[in-house]
């Protein structure tokens, strides 16, 4: 007798099972993308705590008391001005905090990141006409997730990724003929976004535009093109009416126009590790990611014959783009190779997902769950000295350094080897010369005539720029490192030692020192 896979009904029961059993692994590997990272990160003891909590928390405490600052409250220097680019997202995380302290504040993340996940597979499934098969939704989701994982903690990136997201669904719910109406939802996600991080609205209007870009095939016949223009004129009505809206923000103009006015500021010296091209970190290597985020959609596309809106191709490339620039921009290519993907994988590894609502729901809620895990993990989990708390427990260690500090005087002018410190001294009250936000300290946002240490500290940091030309340059009085770089200092017989903690040493130039 044949054996039961060369019958008829045996030959399909065993592609059926050995199909199936691709699908549950290709489910778990994108489940295991997802949550990994994340939970690496948790395990390494950062999770979604971020060093510019600090500045958040400080920022927001500032608005909730004193209402939005003009003139920068954390500066040594009186009267330079400040656009607070993240304030309704600061006060987002004060309130947080009054209500949790540090916990809530690292739990805080699963709110943005759970919305983000259920808005993100709607797209998915919209792209594909509701056709992604549970497998297909799952790597759709895995391929922005590994890029975007980093940034589900405190800051505020996750609320623009939402913001971007809602912004593609509207534009693909309008091009399927969902009516104008649908479009005049952009404005207000303009609002949002502009108030949320102004640094990254412009991107918002972007992907809007994005989406009036003509097929080329449109271009070529003339009532094709007539349909294009009838088609991309709402977009762009919207898209202007995006940037109209985006003045509503408490510091109008300059609050619209951040993004300008901040450009070069933070990537100075190439010190900010995300701020630097992807080529700096990876060397060569860097062409690889490209290549498959590039390639990777556009062959699953051509396989299944896919019609791909020339918004999201240019969505994609843009991402691209912007991601080989600058490494922080790694989560706007992982979006949009997730969409792109999404049009190649309609109708493939099994069948669609019976229940698309309820299947992005649950996707939004294990992604909540997971980033509630994560803050609550970092917040409670015992250090090295047996206390609970990353944040506490880094507060409590600093606490000698804090103070010296405050013996010291309000005036005391403190060159730090780690900017990030910097961040911290402005929650604990003190007046800093700088701060890891270096565009909010530059000439075109601060105002004529201001000052900021940070392009000193770098140019320190770099080697080009001598500790001790820099003190004669700006008036060091103090002097915070890490216990790594402290031998330097004690060997050199010029400096003495004030305070100790939390992985860094406090020093003081004698008032007859060189």
């Amino acid at each position: 007798m044949l054996p039961v896979e060369y019958l008829p009904l045996g030959a399909i029961l065993k592609a059926t099972i050995q199909a199936g059993r691709t699908r549950l692994a290709i489910s778990a590997l994108c489940a295991l993308l997802i949550a990994g990272p994340i939970l690496a990160r948790t395990l390494a003891g950062t999770g979604t705590l971020d060093s510019d909590v600090w500045f958040l928390l400080a920022t927001g405490r500032e608005i909730a008391r004193n209402g939005i600052p003009h003139i920068n409250p954390f500066s040594i220097w009186p009267g330079q001005g400040m656009v607070a680019q993240q304030w309704l997202h600061d006060v987002w995380l004060w309130a947080w905090y009054t209500s949790g302290g540090y916990t809530a504040v690292a739990v805080s993340a699963c709110v943005p990141a759970g919305l983000l996940f259920w808005q993100l597979s709607r797209l998915m499934l919209d792209a594909a006409d509701g056709k992604l098969s549970p497998a297909a939704l799952a790597f759709c989701l895995a391929v922005p997730s590994v890029r975007i994982c980093m940034y589900i903690s405190v800051r505020p990136t996750v609320w623009t990724a939402l913001l971007c997201t809602l912004t593609a669904r509207i534009l693909l719910r309008y091009l399927k003929g969902g009516g104008r109406r649908a479009l005049l939802r952009l404005p207000a996600i303009a609002v949002a976004g502009v108030n949320l991080q102004a640094a990254q609205w412009p991107l918002l209007a972007a992907c809007a535009a994005a989406f009036a870009l003509p097929c080329p095939h449109e271009l070529a016949n003339p009532a094709a093109r007539r349909a294009w223009s009838a088609r991309a004129m709402p977009i762009c009505a919207a898209v202007a009416a995006m940037c109209a809206a985006s003045l509503l923000n408490p510091y109008g103009a300059d609050g619209s126009l951040y993004v300008l006015k901040s450009l070069g500021e933070a990537s100075y010296g190439g010190a900010i590790v995300e701020m630097q091209p992807l080529w700096v970190p990876l060397d060569p290597l860097f062409a690889v990611p490209v290549a498959a985020m590039a390639l990777g959609p556009i062959a699953l596309c051509r396989r299944s014959g896919a019609k791909v809106p020339a918004g999201a191709v240019a969505m994609l490339l843009v991402g691209i783009a912007a991601r080989v620039l600058h490494s922080r921009c790694m989560w706007i290519a992982g979006l949009s190779c997730g969409l792109c993907c999404a049009f190649g994988l309609a109708g493939a590894l099994g069948e669609p997902v019976a229940h698309p609502g309820r299947a992005a729901a649950a996707a939004g809620a294990a992604m909540a769950l997971l980033a509630a895990v994560s803050g609550l993990a970092v917040s409670l989990a015992p250090q090295s000295g047996g206390e609970a708390g990353l944040l506490s427990v880094t507060e409590s260690e600093m606490s000698p350094i804090f103070s010296a500090l405050y013996d010291a005087g309000p005036d005391a002018l403190v060159f730090s080897s780690d900017v990030s410190v910097y961040n911290q001294l402005e929650w604990e009250g003190f007046k800093v010369p700088c701060d890891m936000r270096p565009e909010i300290w530059g000439e075109r946002i601060a105002g004529a005539g201001a000052k900021s240490a940070y392009r000193g500290i770098v140019d320190v940091l770099q080697g080009s720029t001598s500790l001790k030309e820099s003190t004669e340059d700006w008036g060091w009085e103090l002097f915070l490192v890490r216990d790594d770089e402290a031998d330097t200092l004690r060997s050199g017989g010029h400096f003495d030692e004030l305070a100790h903690g939390g992985g860094y040493t406090l020093f003081e130039l004698p008032e007859d020192g060189e």
